[in-house]
């Protein structure tokens, strides 16, 4: 059963998430700019970043959090990368350390690829990566007890077996040539190169490995991305520097990037001003959002661009009386989502569908509820329950969670339903809502593993996920979505026709509203007027490698 910390709202990674996604900024939609020079890129320079928190590891095989992920992509390369480009352009792979995109044949089962020669490992290992220091990557990570993320690739041929002690090797996964990679499927899967990408496969040294051991590798990482790590003080700050051995030297401008680690939110706002931090890597305070929107010196410095994920309410369609569907209606139409909007301070964004912006598969403009208590009375009626009823409705603590279950409250009550609110400690209320038939009413959520639709169907209403520590916590299922979902897993070379798939899954869903769509999360940071080419990724938030000081 899949386990996971990419859970939203109140699940392990809230607190972190709330902070990236602060009120929305006036001044850039997240497309690149020079900064103030007009001289255009320069080489040199320090990058300085401030998170109010620490990773606990910079093993790729291992961590799973948004801070490591955007110090690691900058420290490790993979097969394929997301293109460098802001926007839906920022969710399309290409190749980094492949030569080209994959051969796919035998139905979609059969990958090769192809490595570029002449790329390095960073000092000091200071060799060429090789087709079997990807393959020992992969195993690793899949052998390794803490790895959280092996379930991904249980799909290839033999993963199952070598994860259970039953092979030496994943025999799925070959060495054709020192150059060259062949991987086999036990099915067609239209998601796995995406998949493939994630900072799980990050290609490592075994050699390093093994110089520091399996437990102090998480403080000493190594790759053969564009920068290397430096040092690393105890919250303090992580430096990186750039790595000699790059294979695309005309990507990088910066020769360091620091991390100032465990920097409040509001010391970093005013260490921006002073000039001794270049970006918020966790936004600006939403208490100073309003000033720094009408300070004309400092609006053109605000960035700001959807988080690919989504909050909402989950219920139990296993429990009364959200085993009615009519019931699930009703409270689909009785969320003021704009209402919502104000509580948080104006920063996120109402969503009316289960696939979110930035994501293929989204359809822009399209809404299947809205705000009309009316509607919602009229179907409680017609199920049954014209008096309303009463439930608990259940969440994290985590500000700014309870003051939204409040609006919802009183959404709810308006329409003859009385909520009593529960609020939990996050790690509680997470383990609570993964058990199933223990929180009947609850605030969910998702992030994305990787910009593919795939990633919101499955964890949320595929019955593979229901069950202990499971994501799909409504415990709906469909046997129209399965069919549709594993067509549409299929269709790896026919990208239109299998996105018009998941658009059926969507009706689907939302007819069945197991749970109600509420907003997307917003990420608003701000850049030092000195920071050119900066811009924000879909997929990576940040991606300090394209920007430079001036």
């Amino acid at each position: 059963m899949r386990t996971t910390r990419r859970v939203l709202i109140g699940g392990l990674i809230c607190a972190t998430l709330l902070m990236l996604a602060t009120a929305c900024g006036g001044g850039s939609d997240g497309t690149a700019t020079t900064g103030a020079s007009p001289s255009g890129p320069q080489k040199g320079g320090t990058l300085v970043m401030a998170y109010s928190y620490e990773p606990s590891s910079l093993d790729p095989a291992v961590s799973w959090d948004v801070l490591p992920w955007q110090i690691q992509q900058t420290i490790f390369d993979n097969l394929y990368r997301y293109k460098m480009k802001p926007g839906v352009e920022g969710t399309e792979l290409e190749p980094s350390i492949a030569e080209a995109m994959p051969e796919i044949t035998n139905g979609g089962k059969t990958y090769l690829i192809r490595l570029k020669k002449g790329v390095k490992f960073a000092p000091p290992v200071d060799r060429e990566v090789t087709a079997e220091d990807f393959k020992y990557s992969f195993e690793r990570m899949m052998k390794l007890p803490m790895a959280p993320g092996t379930y991904f690739y249980t799909g290839i041929v033999g993963a199952a077996d070598f994860q259970a002690g039953k092979a030496d090797t994943v025999a799925g996964y070959k060495v054709v040539d020192p150059s060259t990679i062949q991987i086999e499927l036990t099915q067609p899967d239209a998601s796995f190169l995406y998949i493939l990408s994630m900072q799980f496969t990050d290609v490592v040294a075994k050699e390093w490995v093994e110089k520091w051991g399996e437990k102090k590798i998480a403080r000493h990482p190594l790759g053969s991305g564009p920068y290397t790590l430096e040092s690393w003080t105890t919250g303090r700050e992580i430096v990186l520097k750039r790595n000699p051995n790059y294979r695309a030297p005309e990507e990088v401008w910066l020769d360091t990037i620091e991390y100032q680690l465990a920097i409040p939110q509001a010391t970093a706002f005013l260490k921006i001003q002073r000039d001794e931090v270049d970006v918020l890597g966790l936004g600006i305070p939403p208490a100073d959002m309003a000033r720094v929107k009408a300070d004309p010196k400092l609006k053109d410095s605000v960035y700001s661009q959807p988080l690919i994920g989504l909050a909402c309410l989950a219920m139990d369609v296993n429990a009364k009386p959200f085993d009615n569907v009519k019931v699930r209606q009703a409270i689909s139409w009785a969320v003021n989502r704009d209402k919502l909007i104000k509580v948080m301070g104006g920063g996120p964004t109402p969503l009316y569908q289960t696939i979110p912006a930035g994501c293929p598969g989204h359809v822009e403009g399209k809404q299947y509820y809205g705000y009309d208590p009316e509607k919602a009375k009229a179907l409680l009626a017609e199920a049954g329950y014209a008096q309303g009823f009463e439930t608990t409705l259940y969440s994290s603590n985590v500000d700014p969670v309870p003051k939204i279950m409040q609006s919802v409250q009183y959404d709810l009550q308006t329409i003859g339903i009385k909520a009593a609110v529960r609020t939990m400690a996050g790690p509680t209320f997470y383990g609570s809502a993964t058990t199933p038939g223990k929180l009947a009413f609850h605030m969910w959520g998702w992030f994305m593993d990787f910009p593919d639709p795939s990633d919101f169907i499955m964890p949320l209403y595929s019955k593979a996920y229901i069950g202990e520590g499971g994501s799909n916590t409504s415990g709906w299922s469909d046997p129209g979505v399965e069919a549709l979902l594993a067509e549409a897993q299929t269709m790896y070379d026919q990208p239109e026709a299998r996105l018009a798939k998941f658009a059926e899954m969507q009706d689907i869903i939302m007819e069945a509203a197991p749970t109600v769509i509420l907003y997307q999360e917003n990420l608003t940071t701000m850049r030092a007027e000195d920071v050119g080419g900066f811009y924000l990724h879909p997929v990576y938030n940040f991606q300090p490698q394209a920007y430079w000081k001036n």
